[in-house]
């Protein structure tokens, strides 16, 4: 099969990409600049919001089917300019649909967040949880959703989309509170912050996520269009403090109380994923933490 993966050079979209290369596929990449990261496979360079451009490709490759996970990725990063936010990942997403829809490219994996759920107390968060998305990101993201069901209602389309938990792991760039305490432990580096020991997020090993999609990419058509792609286990900042302190024992880990400004969200149920898409995510935190670990020790050896 002939996929365009938008957002290629992105944690999830890298990831995507390697996966289905491995896998047979011929994989085509799209993305505002090219990296080295994608450097052995084939990527074109655009604007998520530029048909025409986008047009060209799906015609040069015959893509047969698209992962959609380009855009602005992170809701704080959502928040310093709404207006980019809304118009990448809004427009940019109209413009995927309407894309599929205009070549008869009916599968369509697009990659939502969790964070359409915003805060809530439920301890579990199904697909039927009510949504509540309380910033920019997290309306554009729902948005997409939205404009999902509709082109599979009106247009006879195949739109999955996957609320994905909190994403980390190699080749991260947007904030995120994993990256921040092992690039330091990494580096041997104390550390000593203010706040975030009560921070509770759903962490997913980026390996993880990568395999959700490609199961939903697989899938013949599905009961449902929207999955929670996740672990189904919350976990606390002051815990993963622990896994890189089993890591690196010889630093010190201090973190005070309090959070780090993001939604509590229930942990998933992601049974339905499971049933629907053959789904189950494979790392533990403390194997993907390790492996990410890893991966940071030798890219930093590469750079000395």
């Amino acid at each position: 099969m002939n996929v365009l993966v938008t957002g290629s050079s992105g944690l999830v979209g890298s990831a995507v990409m390697e996966l289905l290369h491995r896998e047979g596929h011929h994989v085509v990449g799209f993305d505002q600049r090219k990296s080295p990261i994608t450097d052995h496979l084939t990527v074109e360079t655009g604007d998520l919001c530029d048909f025409p451009r986008l047009a060209s490709i799906i015609q040069k490759y015959n893509i047969g089917a698209i992962v959609h996970s380009g855009g602005i990725s992170h809701p704080h990063a959502g928040e310093v300019s709404p207006y980019e936010t809304v118009r990448t990942n809004i427009l940019g997403t109209t413009t995927i649909f309407e894309a599929a829809r205009l070549f008869h490219i009916n599968k369509v994996v697009y990659l939502s967040s969790g964070a359409v759920y915003g805060n809530h107390s439920a301890g579990v968060t199904t697909v039927e949880t009510k949504v509540h998305p309380e910033n920019t990101y997290a309306v554009s993201k729902l948005t997409g959703e939205y404009l999902g069901e509709v082109y599979n209602r009106n247009y006879g389309m195949n739109v999955i989309s996957l609320r994905l938990a909190f994403v980390y792991g190699p080749n991260r760039f947007m904030p995120d509170p994993i990256k921040s305490l092992l690039e330091r432990a990494v580096n041997g580096l104390d550390i000593d912050d203010a706040k975030g020991a009560d921070q509770q997020l759903e962490f997913i090993y980026v390996k993880d996520a990568a395999l959700g999609v490609y199961k939903a990419l697989q899938a013949e058509k599905c009961s449902s269009s929207i999955f929670n792609i996740g672990t189904g286990v919350n976990t606390k900042m002051d815990e993963v403090a622990a896994v890189i302190k089993n890591l690196y024992p010889n630093i010190s880990i201090k973190i005070g109380p309090g959070d780090l400004g993001y939604d509590f969200i229930g942990a998933f149920d992601c049974s339905e994923a499971e049933k629907q898409l053959g789904f189950k995510a494979k790392y533990r935190l403390e194997d993907g933490i390790a492996e990410y670990a890893k991966y940071l020790e030798e890219n930093k050896k590469s750079k000395s």
